[in-house]
Protein backbone atom coordinates (compact mmCIF):
# COMPACT_ATOMS: atom_id res chain seq x y z
CA UNK A 1 0.00 0.00 0.00
CA UNK A 2 1.58 3.79 -0.84
CA UNK A 3 1.69 5.16 2.18
CA UNK A 4 -1.61 7.71 2.78
CA UNK A 5 -1.63 10.83 3.76
CA UNK A 6 -4.05 10.35 6.72
CA UNK A 7 -2.14 9.41 9.51
CA UNK A 8 -4.47 7.01 11.37
CA UNK A 9 -4.50 5.04 8.12
CA UNK A 10 -1.42 5.26 7.01
CA UNK A 11 1.20 2.19 6.42
CA UNK A 12 4.99 2.93 6.32
CA UNK A 13 7.14 2.50 3.38
CA UNK A 14 7.39 -1.27 2.15
CA UNK A 15 10.19 -3.08 3.19
CA UNK A 16 11.58 -3.15 -0.63
CA UNK A 17 12.54 0.67 -0.01
CA UNK A 18 15.28 -0.72 2.31
CA UNK A 19 16.64 -3.73 1.03
CA UNK A 20 17.13 -2.96 -3.32
CA UNK A 21 20.07 -1.58 -3.96
CA UNK A 22 18.81 -0.09 -6.94
CA UNK A 23 16.53 2.08 -4.81
CA UNK A 24 19.76 3.76 -2.89
CA UNK A 25 20.68 4.76 -6.36
CA UNK A 26 17.62 6.98 -7.09
CA UNK A 27 17.67 8.49 -3.77
CA UNK A 28 21.22 10.01 -4.50
CA UNK A 29 19.92 11.19 -7.40
CA UNK A 30 16.55 12.46 -6.71
CA UNK A 31 17.14 13.07 -3.00
CA UNK A 32 20.77 13.85 -1.89
CA UNK A 33 21.56 15.61 -5.16
CA UNK A 34 18.82 18.34 -4.55
CA UNK A 35 19.22 18.36 -1.13
CA UNK A 36 20.74 21.25 1.49
CA UNK A 37 23.74 19.03 3.27
CA UNK A 38 25.52 20.26 6.00
CA UNK A 39 29.09 20.05 5.25
CA UNK A 40 31.35 22.04 7.89
CA UNK A 41 31.43 24.85 10.51
CA UNK A 42 33.42 28.16 9.88
CA UNK A 43 35.98 27.58 12.24
CA UNK A 44 37.45 25.11 9.70
CA UNK A 45 38.02 28.17 6.91
CA UNK A 46 38.75 31.33 9.38
CA UNK A 47 41.21 32.50 7.40
CA UNK A 48 41.69 33.76 3.24
CA UNK A 49 43.05 30.51 1.71
CA UNK A 50 41.31 28.36 4.08
CA UNK A 51 39.74 24.66 2.67
CA UNK A 52 38.82 21.50 3.29
CA UNK A 53 37.09 18.85 1.30
CA UNK A 54 34.37 16.38 1.82
CA UNK A 55 31.42 14.35 -0.34
CA UNK A 56 28.08 14.58 -0.84
CA UNK A 57 26.02 12.06 -2.76
CA UNK A 58 30.01 10.61 -4.11
CA UNK A 59 30.65 13.96 -5.12
CA UNK A 60 33.85 15.15 -4.16
CA UNK A 61 33.68 18.90 -3.23
CA UNK A 62 36.14 21.63 -1.94
CA UNK A 63 35.03 24.32 0.72
CA UNK A 64 37.21 27.94 0.61
CA UNK A 65 37.93 31.30 1.84
CA UNK A 66 38.89 32.96 -1.15
CA UNK A 67 41.55 35.40 -0.85
CA UNK A 68 38.66 38.12 -0.82
CA UNK A 69 37.39 36.35 2.43
CA UNK A 70 34.13 35.05 0.73
CA UNK A 71 33.14 31.18 1.12
CA UNK A 72 32.41 29.49 -1.72
CA UNK A 73 31.96 25.69 -2.62
CA UNK A 74 33.34 24.29 -6.02
CA UNK A 75 33.73 20.36 -7.23
CA UNK A 76 36.82 18.65 -6.68
CA UNK A 77 37.68 18.21 -9.96
CA UNK A 78 39.86 19.97 -12.60
CA UNK A 79 38.42 20.86 -15.61
CA UNK A 80 41.21 20.27 -18.05
CA UNK A 81 41.03 16.32 -17.44
CA UNK A 82 38.69 15.71 -14.24
CA UNK A 83 41.44 14.63 -11.59
CA UNK A 84 41.09 15.86 -7.81
CA UNK A 85 42.22 18.91 -7.27
CA UNK A 86 42.79 18.54 -3.51
CA UNK A 87 42.89 16.63 -0.52
CA UNK A 88 41.96 16.88 3.24
CA UNK A 89 41.94 20.59 4.54
CA UNK A 90 44.78 23.27 4.88
CA UNK A 91 45.30 26.42 3.75
CA UNK A 92 46.78 27.52 -0.04
CA UNK A 93 47.17 30.87 -1.76
CA UNK A 94 45.89 28.43 -5.20
CA UNK A 95 44.73 25.10 -5.97
CA UNK A 96 47.18 23.25 -8.48
CA UNK A 97 46.08 20.00 -10.18
CA UNK A 98 48.77 16.93 -9.53
CA UNK A 99 47.99 15.78 -13.05
CA UNK A 100 49.12 18.70 -15.19
CA UNK A 101 49.30 21.76 -12.84
CA UNK A 102 46.62 23.47 -14.26
CA UNK A 103 46.33 26.00 -11.64
CA UNK A 104 42.90 27.61 -9.84
CA UNK A 105 42.54 30.73 -8.00
CA UNK A 106 40.84 30.28 -4.32
CA UNK A 107 37.64 32.12 -6.25
CA UNK A 108 37.70 29.19 -8.86
CA UNK A 109 38.78 30.90 -11.44
CA UNK A 110 41.54 29.52 -13.53
CA UNK A 111 45.07 31.01 -13.39
CA UNK A 112 47.18 29.05 -15.78
CA UNK A 113 47.05 26.28 -17.59
CA UNK A 114 50.75 25.31 -18.46
CA UNK A 115 50.53 22.94 -22.07
CA UNK A 116 47.29 25.36 -23.35
CA UNK A 117 50.17 27.46 -25.46
CA UNK A 118 48.92 27.40 -28.93
CA UNK A 119 45.71 26.19 -28.40
CA UNK A 120 43.09 28.00 -30.66
CA UNK A 121 40.15 29.88 -29.22
CA UNK A 122 40.72 28.42 -25.67
CA UNK A 123 39.41 30.87 -23.18
CA UNK A 124 40.29 30.19 -19.59
CA UNK A 125 37.34 31.95 -18.56
CA UNK A 126 35.79 28.93 -19.58
CA UNK A 127 37.26 26.27 -17.68
CA UNK A 128 36.49 27.62 -14.26
CA UNK A 129 35.70 25.58 -11.71
CA UNK A 130 32.10 24.16 -11.32
CA UNK A 131 30.75 26.21 -7.99
CA UNK A 132 27.87 24.64 -5.98
CA UNK A 133 25.48 26.57 -3.82
CA UNK A 134 26.31 27.44 -0.51
CA UNK A 135 24.55 28.81 2.35
CA UNK A 136 25.57 29.38 5.75
CA UNK A 137 22.94 29.36 8.64
CA UNK A 138 24.19 30.25 12.00
CA UNK A 139 27.58 29.63 11.04
CA UNK A 140 26.97 26.00 10.05
CA UNK A 141 27.80 25.54 6.44
CA UNK A 142 25.34 23.95 4.05
CA UNK A 143 25.76 23.24 -0.02
CA UNK A 144 23.07 21.92 -2.19
CA UNK A 145 24.19 20.19 -5.64
CA UNK A 146 21.17 21.51 -7.82
CA UNK A 147 21.81 24.66 -9.21
CA UNK A 148 18.06 25.53 -8.83
CA UNK A 149 17.31 24.93 -5.27
CA UNK A 150 15.27 26.84 -3.23
CA UNK A 151 17.18 28.66 -0.65
CA UNK A 152 17.69 27.08 3.16
CA UNK A 153 15.99 30.32 4.43
CA UNK A 154 12.61 29.86 2.60
CA UNK A 155 13.14 26.00 2.99
CA UNK A 156 13.51 26.01 6.56
CA UNK A 157 11.77 29.08 7.89
CA UNK A 158 12.43 29.75 11.83
CA UNK A 159 15.40 26.63 11.95
CA UNK A 160 16.28 26.57 15.40
CA UNK A 161 13.70 29.28 17.17
CA UNK A 162 14.58 27.43 20.37
CA UNK A 163 18.17 28.47 20.29
CA UNK A 164 19.21 31.01 18.10
CA UNK A 165 18.78 33.65 20.61
CA UNK A 166 22.69 31.42 22.21
CA UNK A 167 24.42 32.89 19.30
CA UNK A 168 25.23 29.34 18.28
CA UNK A 169 28.48 30.37 15.93
CA UNK A 170 30.12 30.67 19.54
CA UNK A 171 30.31 26.82 19.52
CA UNK A 172 33.55 25.72 19.30
CA UNK A 173 33.55 22.61 16.54
CA UNK A 174 35.59 20.21 19.23
CA UNK A 175 35.15 16.47 17.90
CA UNK A 176 34.04 14.60 15.01
CA UNK A 177 33.40 10.79 15.10
CA UNK A 178 32.88 8.07 12.62
CA UNK A 179 30.74 5.04 13.49
CA UNK A 180 29.11 2.40 10.39
CA UNK A 181 25.82 1.01 11.20
CA UNK A 182 24.48 -2.25 9.20
CA UNK A 183 21.31 -0.93 8.19
CA UNK A 184 19.98 1.31 5.68
CA UNK A 185 20.56 4.74 5.88
CA UNK A 186 16.38 5.26 6.45
CA UNK A 187 15.94 3.01 9.45
CA UNK A 188 18.13 5.58 11.51
CA UNK A 189 15.77 8.53 10.83
CA UNK A 190 12.60 6.41 11.38
CA UNK A 191 13.96 5.95 14.95
CA UNK A 192 15.41 9.13 15.83
CA UNK A 193 11.95 10.64 14.50
CA UNK A 194 9.55 9.16 17.47
CA UNK A 195 10.83 8.78 21.06
CA UNK A 196 8.06 5.63 21.81
CA UNK A 197 11.05 3.56 22.26
CA UNK A 198 12.87 5.81 24.35
CA UNK A 199 11.91 4.81 28.00
CA UNK A 200 12.17 1.20 26.66
CA UNK A 201 15.64 1.72 25.05
CA UNK A 202 17.29 4.92 26.48
CA UNK A 203 16.29 4.40 30.08
CA UNK A 204 19.41 6.17 31.52
CA UNK A 205 18.88 9.29 29.27
CA UNK A 206 14.86 9.69 29.96
CA UNK A 207 15.07 9.19 33.62
CA UNK A 208 16.58 12.79 33.55
CA UNK A 209 14.18 14.53 31.55
CA UNK A 210 10.21 15.25 31.86
CA UNK A 211 8.37 13.06 29.25
CA UNK A 212 4.88 14.33 30.17
CA UNK A 213 6.26 17.67 28.33
CA UNK A 214 7.68 16.16 25.79
CA UNK A 215 6.48 17.90 22.37
CA UNK A 216 6.82 18.22 18.36
CA UNK A 217 6.84 20.33 15.89
CA UNK A 218 6.58 19.72 12.13
CA UNK A 219 6.95 21.72 8.86
CA UNK A 220 7.56 21.52 5.14
CA UNK A 221 11.17 20.23 5.39
CA UNK A 222 11.98 19.74 8.96
CA UNK A 223 10.57 18.45 12.34
CA UNK A 224 11.26 19.73 15.91
CA UNK A 225 11.13 17.60 18.96
CA UNK A 226 11.53 18.79 22.89
CA UNK A 227 11.62 18.07 26.21
CA UNK A 228 13.33 19.79 29.57
CA UNK A 229 14.93 18.16 32.37
CA UNK A 230 12.87 17.09 35.10
CA UNK A 231 11.72 19.96 37.06
CA UNK A 232 12.16 22.85 34.50
CA UNK A 233 9.71 24.24 31.92
CA UNK A 234 9.30 24.75 28.27
CA UNK A 235 11.48 27.63 28.12
CA UNK A 236 14.25 26.19 29.34
CA UNK A 237 17.70 27.39 27.98
CA UNK A 238 20.72 25.45 26.64
CA UNK A 239 21.61 22.59 28.44
CA UNK A 240 18.47 22.92 30.40
CA UNK A 241 16.83 19.59 28.23
CA UNK A 242 16.76 18.32 24.99
CA UNK A 243 16.19 20.01 21.18
CA UNK A 244 16.28 18.21 18.35
CA UNK A 245 16.04 19.75 14.98
CA UNK A 246 16.07 17.58 12.08
CA UNK A 247 16.28 18.48 8.51
CA UNK A 248 15.23 16.25 5.40
CA UNK A 249 16.53 13.66 4.48
CA UNK A 250 19.20 12.86 6.76
CA UNK A 251 20.74 15.24 9.08
CA UNK A 252 19.83 15.88 13.04
CA UNK A 253 20.95 19.11 15.59
CA UNK A 254 20.94 17.37 18.81
CA UNK A 255 20.88 19.92 21.38
CA UNK A 256 21.13 17.29 24.80
CA UNK A 257 21.09 17.92 28.55
CA UNK A 258 24.00 19.11 29.88
CA UNK A 259 26.67 21.51 29.77
CA UNK A 260 25.95 23.91 26.54
CA UNK A 261 26.38 21.55 23.68
CA UNK A 262 25.22 20.66 19.95
CA UNK A 263 25.95 17.37 18.06
CA UNK A 264 24.77 17.17 14.45
CA UNK A 265 24.19 13.83 13.09
CA UNK A 266 25.18 12.82 9.79
CA UNK A 267 22.85 9.81 8.40
CA UNK A 268 25.27 8.82 4.88
CA UNK A 269 24.58 5.67 3.25
CA UNK A 270 27.35 3.75 2.46
CA UNK A 271 25.36 0.84 0.38
CA UNK A 272 21.47 -0.20 0.71
CA UNK A 273 22.15 -1.83 3.83
CA UNK A 274 24.96 0.21 4.90
CA UNK A 275 25.30 3.39 6.93
CA UNK A 276 28.15 5.97 8.02
CA UNK A 277 27.15 7.62 10.70
CA UNK A 278 29.23 11.28 11.36
CA UNK A 279 28.65 13.10 14.82
CA UNK A 280 30.47 16.65 15.07
CA UNK A 281 30.23 17.74 18.64
CA UNK A 282 30.34 21.15 20.03
CA UNK A 283 30.60 22.85 23.02
CA UNK A 284 31.58 26.57 24.15
CA UNK A 285 35.08 26.19 25.44
CA UNK A 286 38.01 24.33 22.92
CA UNK A 287 39.13 22.23 26.45
CA UNK A 288 36.76 19.49 27.05
CA UNK A 289 36.03 19.64 31.03
CA UNK A 290 34.73 16.41 33.17
CA UNK A 291 30.99 17.62 32.83
CA UNK A 292 31.24 17.46 28.87
CA UNK A 293 33.17 14.36 29.11
CA UNK A 294 30.21 13.11 30.88
CA UNK A 295 27.67 14.12 28.21
CA UNK A 296 30.04 12.47 25.91
CA UNK A 297 29.66 9.37 27.11
CA UNK A 298 25.95 9.56 27.39
CA UNK A 299 25.75 10.68 23.60
CA UNK A 300 27.77 7.31 22.97
CA UNK A 301 25.37 4.71 25.20
CA UNK A 302 22.53 6.66 23.45
CA UNK A 303 24.17 5.96 19.77
CA UNK A 304 24.91 2.88 20.98
CA UNK A 305 21.89 1.86 21.88
CA UNK A 306 20.30 3.53 18.78
CA UNK A 307 22.63 1.56 16.26
CA UNK A 308 21.93 -2.31 17.68
CA UNK A 309 18.16 -1.42 17.12
CA UNK A 310 18.63 -0.26 13.90
CA UNK A 311 20.61 -3.60 13.22
CA UNK A 312 17.85 -5.51 14.55
CA UNK A 313 15.27 -4.22 12.46
CA UNK A 314 17.20 -4.20 9.24
CA UNK A 315 17.82 -7.56 9.88
CA UNK A 316 14.26 -8.25 10.28
CA UNK A 317 13.32 -6.27 7.51
CA UNK A 318 15.82 -8.68 5.43
CA UNK A 319 13.62 -11.84 6.59
CA UNK A 320 11.44 -11.36 3.93
CA UNK A 321 8.71 -12.13 6.65
CA UNK A 322 7.93 -8.33 7.20
CA UNK A 323 6.01 -5.96 4.09
CA UNK A 324 4.80 -3.08 6.03
CA UNK A 325 3.93 -2.15 9.13
CA UNK A 326 1.29 0.75 10.91
CA UNK A 327 1.57 3.65 12.11
CA UNK A 328 0.65 5.13 16.01
CA UNK A 329 -0.86 8.06 16.31
CA UNK A 330 2.59 9.25 18.22
CA UNK A 331 4.50 8.46 15.08
CA UNK A 332 3.79 11.92 13.04
CA UNK A 333 7.17 13.19 12.68
CA UNK A 334 8.30 9.38 10.96
CA UNK A 335 5.12 9.41 8.72
CA UNK A 336 5.85 13.27 7.50
CA UNK A 337 9.64 11.43 6.70
CA UNK A 338 7.84 8.60 4.79
CA UNK A 339 5.66 10.73 2.93
CA UNK A 340 8.58 13.31 1.49
CA UNK A 341 10.53 9.99 0.65
CA UNK A 342 7.44 8.54 -1.53
CA UNK A 343 7.05 11.89 -2.93
CA UNK A 344 10.46 12.11 -4.06
CA UNK A 345 10.80 8.69 -5.88
CA UNK A 346 7.53 8.29 -7.06
CA UNK A 347 9.12 10.67 -9.83
CA UNK A 348 11.34 8.28 -10.63
CA UNK A 349 10.21 4.56 -9.25
CA UNK A 350 6.95 2.50 -10.08
CA UNK A 351 4.52 3.09 -7.02
CA UNK A 352 1.00 2.97 -8.10
CA UNK A 353 -1.82 3.50 -6.80
CA UNK A 354 -3.00 0.63 -4.39
CA UNK A 355 0.49 -1.31 -4.28
CA UNK A 356 4.19 -0.78 -4.57
CA UNK A 357 6.12 -2.99 -7.22
CA UNK A 358 9.37 -3.62 -7.42
CA UNK A 359 12.24 -1.81 -9.79
CA UNK A 360 12.49 -3.19 -12.69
Amino acid sequence: MRVSNTLSEAHTLPAWLYTDPKVLEAEKREIFRRTWQYVGHLSQISNPGDYFTTEVADRPIIISRGQDGDIRAFYNVCSHRASKLAEGEGNKSVFTCPYHAWTYRTDGSLLRAPNMNGCDHFDYQDFCLKTIKLEIIHSFIFVNLDPDAVSMKTQYPDLFQHVSKYDLSRLKRVRVKETICKSNWKIGIDNYLECDHCSIVHKTLVSKLDMKQYEMSMYDYYSYQGTPLKGKKMDFGLGQGGRYYWLYPNTWFSFDPGPANLSIHQSIPIDHKTTKYVYTTFFLTDEITEEEQELMAMDELVRKEDLDICEMVQKGIETGAYSQGRFSLTENLVHHFHLLIQRDLEKVLPLPQETFTTID
